[in-house]
């Protein structure tokens, strides 16, 4: 004789009710998934040369006060320096921080939104410079959906012609680092400390090196065997 055995009525229920919820566990992890794709901005880059930029070729920039958008503290530097330090590469005469900054003092600016008061007229007298470099850091931030764990920098610049006004180049760069996706709510956590002291500077860096790649070349011919004398830093007249 065949004996049969079967589950008692509550282990039945208990079983049938574990299933559901790892099957609840499972939707929402993918609705969770997609609204974080969805939700997040893809990886973009713009820039745009103005057609005549051969015509207003500057030989000397200013780089003038970056913006910061965040409520991170010290990005707007960050940039500052990246766009300084790179600008020589590409052919430029750059008037030299502390140039820049005696004239900023001069004129009452403490902040690069002071700057709107101020014509580009105004500025290359006073900075003695052909154009003027301006920009800010747009975004610089963690998402944190579930297990998905991501850091976006975004950045913007343009140059602009001091005699016209004219906006001669502008970029926009956007990028997503460290995409994670981590089941392990320890590893989860362990990626969110490492992500919150994330090289932000470096980042911004990357991304400036990015955005220069499509600034036209300069006048100035460079000695890539001297690196350290290209694109000499112009003194201003006092």
């Amino acid at each position: 004789m065949i004996v049969k055995k079967a589950f008692p009525t509550g282990v039945k229920v208990t079983v049938n009710r574990i299933f559901i919820f790892l099957w609840c566990v499972a939707f929402l992890f993918l609705c969770g998934t997609e609204s974080a794709l969805a939700g997040e901005k893809q990886d973009e880059e713009y820039w745009e040369v103005h057609p005549d930029y051969a015509k207003y070729t500057p030989d000397v920039i200013a780089v003038l006060p970056m913006d910061n958008l965040t409520l991170e503290p010290e990005l707007e530097t960050f940039l500052y320096d990246s766009v300084y330090e790179q600008l020589q590469t590409k052919g430029y005469r750059r008037i030299s921080v502390d140039k820049v900054r005696k004239v900023m003092d001069d004129l009452g600016v403490q902040t690069s939104g002071q700057l709107q008061g101020f014509s580009m007229k105004r500025l290359s007298e006073e900075l003695n410079a052909d154009a003027v470099f301006m920009g800010q850091v747009d975004q610089s931030a963690s998402i944190h959906e579930g297990v998905y764990d991501a850091i976006v920098v975004s950045c913007s610049l343009r140059l602009i012609d001091c005699k016209t006004g004219t906006v001669l180049w502008k970029s926009e760069q956007w990028r997503t680092a460290h995409r994670q996706w981590q089941l392990d709510p320890f590893n989860a956590l362990l990626n969110l400390a490492a992500h919150a002291g994330a090289n932000r500077s470096a980042r911004i860096a990357w991304l400036v090196q990015e955005m220069l790649k499509t600034l036209p070349e300069g006048k100035v011919e460079l000695d890539f065997d001297n690196l350290l004398d290209q694109a000499v830093k112009i003194q201003i007249k006092e």
